[in-house]
């Protein structure tokens, strides 16, 4: 069962590219094989547009924010 946690830190998550509305962060354990992993969902509150990363959480704060010019 995968179950949520509130990612403690905070981090500026720039506005939804697509309808500008508010972005979220939250942390998820998946079970593996007996253990579980840490992976992270960021998303938007508005429109529900949202993505999964690995346990790098680093890495899906700068997908997010990161715009095309």
């Amino acid at each position: 069962m995968v179950g949520t946690f509130e990612v403690d830190e905070k981090i500026y998550l720039e506005p939804c590219p697509f309808c500008g509305g508010e972005a979220y962060i939250t942390g998820l354990f998946i079970p593996v094989n007996g253990d579980e992993i840490n992976a992270y969902a960021v998303g938007c509150e508005k429109c529900g547009i949202s993505f999964m990363e690995d346990w790098i959480y680093e890495n899906i704060v700068k997908k997010w924010n990161t715009r095309i010019q």
